[in-house]
């Protein structure tokens, strides 16, 4: 018996001995990726840079550092270019007049708070471009107080009250106040400013349009100028499941022709029954959905529609949404616009063009002779859009990165060329007529009947 204890106790020993072995040759965990390396005590910081770990090396296998190294684990990639360090004071100088870093940052805040996550690389061609817009700015004030320039508040007014004109209505006006972040005052103010420049441009150049011109213009875009047939009706819908029975289909086309009983009935009204049984979103102005062209509405729609003559009344008609009951009111048809209707809008839309055209010529001779100095460093080059879609460099394939998806970038087989049998297992597979069965444990989707 005491031999047999012996012998367990040595095994046991054995044992214990073995392990520690095995865990002092364990390999180390692999460093987390993104670990920089600085001076200072040890720490450890998660992605969402919120929670700090001290340690010691014997604590974070992570990187082989002294006890006076500092390591961060940010949970990200560190960004190719650093976001640069604001400046103070002046940004640049145009002919002696300071562009200081109060109004530039301004500009570049207001961009930045609208996408807080803009990479540094391309925050720095923004703000490239932003100081290059103030520059712009800067030198057609300091031409337009040269050429002593101004804009009348009678003249202002004209423009403020043309400017409202794009707007429907005052409410209309007043939410874009509203939500656009903007007031009455910054709007007159960018009037004045262009106003001023289209006076300084009327003294360097000519920035009016000929009746010869804009005749020339509207022959030449004529079919812009063309007015589509049109139809005003009003409509009854019944609506349909996306996938309906042909219980539910009989079902709605005998609710629908009793309705369709109703209108003929002597004195009936239409408006008052569409908004009483309609199902469609015009319910609430009795079924009125005013004048429409041919391809604003469904073929089938349009079709009916557009053979019918003001007065008649459709039997039903059936389009995706469901079954519906026509009446037309009245139709136009197509014309082209006189040019003496247009001629006003040609000829401001031509001096707008000539007027953009003018301001980059004049910007570049200024440009030419200004003496500009600029504390902003230059921003990095855009680099090339690498090719992260697969296939030759040119295609695309949306598909790219989803297994057992297709690689649309490659050219379709040749007509009678033999496919390479798919593997993928959990690809959805069409089988075509008469197609082997597909290897691979690929599912099979049954061809939906026509």
């Amino acid at each position: 018996m005491k031999w047999q204890l012996s012998l367990l106790v040595a095994i046991f020993s054995m044992t214990a001995v073995g392990c520690q072995k095995d865990h002092k040759n364990a390999k180390q965990p692999p460093a987390p990726e993104n670990v920089t390396v600085k001076s200072g005590a040890a720490k450890s910081t998660s992605s969402s840079g919120n929670a700090v770990a001290k340690a010691s090396t014997k604590d974070a296998p992570v990187a082989n550092v002294s006890s006076k190294s500092k390591v961060e684990v940010t949970g990200k990639k560190a960004p190719t270019v650093e976001a640069r360090k604001r400046i103070d004071g002046v940004v640049a100088k145009v002919n002696g007049v300071i562009i200081d870093a109060g109004t530039f940052y301004a500009e570049v805040d207001r961009i930045s708070r609208r996408n807080p996550r803009i990479p540094a690389d391309r925050l720095a061609r923004i703000e490239s471009n932003i100081l290059q817009r103030l520059i712009d700015r800067e030198l057609v004030k300091q031409e337009i107080q040269k050429a002593k320039v101004s804009v009348t508040d009678v003249e202002l007014e004209a423009n403020f009250k043309e400017y409202k004109k794009r707007f429907q209505s005052e409410e209309q006006f007043q939410n874009y106040l509203k939500h656009g972040k903007v007031t009455v005052d910054t709007i007159k103010k960018r009037l004045r400013d262009k106003k001023s420049l289209e006076k300084l441009i009327e003294t360097k150049g000519d920035l009016e349009i000929t009746a010869k011109e804009s005749k020339a213009f509207y022959e030449k875009n004529i079919k812009f100028y063309t007015e589509q047939a049109k139809v005003k009706a009003s409509h009854i819908l019944l609506k349909l499941p996306p996938k309906a029975t042909p219980q539910q289909e009989k079902t709605v086309l005998t609710k629908i022709k009793k309705i369709q009983k109703q209108l003929r009935k002597k004195g009936s009204d239409f408006a008052a029954i569409a908004s009483k049984l309609s199902e469609g979103p015009s319910k609430a102005k009795g079924g009125d959905l005013g004048y429409f062209t041919a391809k604003q509405m469904l073929k089938p729609f349009s079709d009916k529609a557009f053979s019918m003559k003001p007065g008649q009344t459709s039997g039903p008609v059936k389009t995706r949404f469901g079954y519906h009951i026509i009446r037309v009111f009245d139709s136009k048809p197509e014309r082209k616009k006189s040019f003496d209707e247009v001629q006003e809008q040609i000829a401001k839309s031509l001096r707008n063009k000539k007027f953009f055209k003018e301001r980059r010529r004049l910007l570049g001779d200024l440009k030419t002779n200004a003496k500009i100095v600029s504390n902003l460093p230059d921003p990095p080059k855009a680099q090339p859009r690498k090719n992260v879609h697969g296939g030759k460099p040119g295609n695309f394939n949306p598909h790219a990165g989803i297994p057992g998806a297709p690689d649309l970038s490659r050219r379709p087989a040749a007509p009678g060329a033999k496919r390479a049998p798919s593997n993928i297992r959990g690809r959805k597979i069409l089988p075509s007529k008469g197609s082997a069965k597909p290897q691979g444990g690929a599912k099979i989707l049954k061809r939906p009947g026509k």
